[in-house]
């Protein structure tokens, strides 16, 4: 008797800590048995260090997980777009309406060293949904490795370049130096006063031709330009030696040509 009971209370025991492990996993999201869901599989060329168990949000709305990430063999890689990886991610049957073929596959990262997760854009309403199995190209997150080392070669060959140049760019320095403290003593030399006057008459200069310019944008100015056109046009066609002997009947004596 002793023993059964001793039996009854391990057997209690044991069924009380498979519920709350259920209950837990189904608090956590791991286990929905009356929640059918979404699965999607999402392929990437690069992941971004998102994991395995990493969350899936729409509209920055936890939905679901990432549930197995794998490597695409190479005819797999050949019929995707070269992609190399693939995630099969699971979410909540609510966001199927959410989910078209416009929709949008983003790897973000929680703050500026939090955790990477899944973040999908909702499609248009236009647009149709997609079923659920259904595998789409998400978005390759930037390469922040690639850039520092991208910037890490040019730092490099710019301080190459200085050190190879250092007596021309000591030169080049001391030049622009000199230069500059010349124009500023030139300047200081210079009688203010003159100075004004000259920036006084470029401005009663450029006034002028403003007015110029207007009065040949009128009717006569206009006129005035076409006749003057006309008359050097008709003196090309003066002949020389014709000029020459009617100056001479005219008596003028000095030597024109």
């Amino acid at each position: 008797m002793v023993q059964q009971k001793k039996e009854f209370w391990v057997g209690l025991l044991i069924l009380l800590s498979i519920i709350v492990c259920l209950g837990l996993f189904w608090i956590l999201g791991s286990f929905q048995p009356w929640n059918s869901g979404m699965r999607l599989f999402v392929r990437y060329q690069f992941a971004g260090g998102v994991e395995v168990g990493a969350p899936v949000r729409v509209s920055g709305v936890k939905v679901g997980k990432v549930r197995r990430i794998d490597f695409l063999s190479e005819a797999q890689r050949k019929d995707s777009d070269g992609t190399s990886v693939k995630l099969e991610i699971q979410m909540d049957s609510e966001v199927k309406s959410l989910i078209r073929r416009d929709s949008k596959f983003y790897i973000n990262i929680a703050g500026i060293i939090g955790e990477r997760y899944l973040e999908i854009t909702p499609g248009s309403i236009g647009e149709a949904q997609l079923e659920s199995g259904s595998e789409v190209r998400g978005i390759d997150p930037p390469r922040v490795d690639q850039l520092l080392s991208q910037g890490y070669g040019v730092f490099g060959r710019v301080q190459e370049f200085l050190e190879r140049n250092e007596n021309t760019m000591q030169e080049l320095l001391t030049t622009v130096n000199s230069l500059m403290t010349d124009t500023n003593s030139i300047l200081k030399r210079l009688d203010r006063k003159r100075m004004g006057q000259l920036i006084d008459n470029l401005n009663e200069v450029s006034a002028n031709v403003a007015v110029l310019s207007r009065g040949l944008r009128t009717e006569k100015g206009r006129k005035f330009v076409d006749q003057l056109s006309e008359l050097v046009d008709r003196a090309h066609q003066i002949d020389k030696p014709t000029l020459k002997q009617f100056l001479q009947e005219e008596g003028v004596r000095a030597r024109i040509f």
